[in-house]
This record gives structure tokens, sequence and C-alpha cells, in this order.
């Protein structure tokens, strides 16, 4: 304890010990707000992330949308696994299994899936704007009924209504984020 002798009084320096501890919680508590701000500040910015991606994903599959509502025919389909880089079919025939949703359940395997799907702006010009790499879709048939159920059938051949599942993929802005939506359109061939 430190000792002051003045005039009149002895001063013990209470005071300052009390000053130096007040100091001493306080740069605690400043420590502690700025440790809570930068965590607040990292998760806001984790949250916009993760909706640019979202938000690009579901335009991807909007794009795929309009391409499958142009169409006047019913797209050729091909197999998964015979699939090659460079076919021109990338509607995939789903009807007994979906090996694209095999696929996406496999986390290891998530490649094989991107290699098969195609940039959203092969639909629609447009690149989406803002994400790190463009979303990916890929399109396959699960279902096709024919008008006509008393005859036998086969795809393409007939007019009816089929379902077409989309898996769209997109990141965010920093690629750190990453969202895969799956969404069905039904659509009438005549």
């Amino acid at each position: 304890m430190i000792v002051i002798k003045g005039i009149g009084k002895t001063q013990r320096g209470a005071t300052l010990v009390v000053a130096l501890i007040l100091l001493l919680v306080m740069m605690l508590m400043a420590s502690t707000a700025l440790q809570s701000n930068i965590l607040q500040s990292r998760m806001a910015a984790n949250l916009q992330d993760q909706t640019v991606a979202f938000e690009a994903s579901e335009t991807a599959l909007l794009y795929a949308e309009e391409w499958l509502a142009s169409l006047n025919v019913a797209p050729e389909l091909t197999d998964y696994e015979s699939w090659r880089p460079g076919d021109a079919e990338f509607v995939f025939d789903s009807r007994k299994r979906s090996a694209l949703q095999d696929q996406l359940n496999q986390l290891p395997t998530v490649k094989n899936w991107v290699d098969r799907a195609r940039p959203a702006n092969d639909f629609n010009s447009t690149d989406v704007a803002r994400v790190y790499e463009q979303p990916r879709v890929s399109l396959e048939v699960i279902d096709f009924s024919p008008d006509d159920k008393t005859t036998g059938y086969a795809y393409g051949q007939e007019s009816g209504v089929i379902t077409f599942r989309q898996h769209g993929r997109s990141t965010g802005v920093t690629g750190s984020s990453e969202v895969v939506l799956v969404s069905e359109y039904r659509k009438r061939f005549r």
C-alpha cells in the first residue's frame, strides 16, 4: 500500500487502486463487446452469403423452367450412367430410380453431379450476378402420364404430362456458402 504524507493528513492511495481495478474491468467489458460485435458481423456476412446462394440457385431453377416451358416437343433423354462429357442430351431418365438424387445423397460423389449439370446461362443468356461461380442445374424426368392410357405408350411418342425434377446448385459471393434446391415442374406435351 502506498502512503502519502501531506499537510495535515496521511493518505493511503486506495483511490488509485480502485481506479486501476475499475479501469481493468472496463477494459475487459470493452474487449468482450468488441469480440461480440466481430462475431455478429461474421454471422451477418455468412447469412447474406447464404441468401445470395439461395437466390442464385432459385434463379437457375427458374431459368430451367422457362426453357422447359418454351419447348414444343419433349426433350431427348439420356441415362445417367451412360452419359459422357460432350453428349448433347442432358435431361436424364429417372423414371425407375433417381441416380441424381443418389449422387446428391453421397457427399463425396457430388462432383459427378456437377459434371453432368448445366450452367444456368445455358438456359438463359443472362449470367447470375454476385456469385462465386455460376449456378448449375440438372433435369430429370421422373414421370410420364400419357393422355390415352388404354394403349401402349412410349415417352415422346404420345401426348401427355411429363414431370421433371430439377436440382439447382449455387454458391454465394465468397464461395463458402452452397445451396442445393430441388423443385418439380410439370408440362403437357402434345
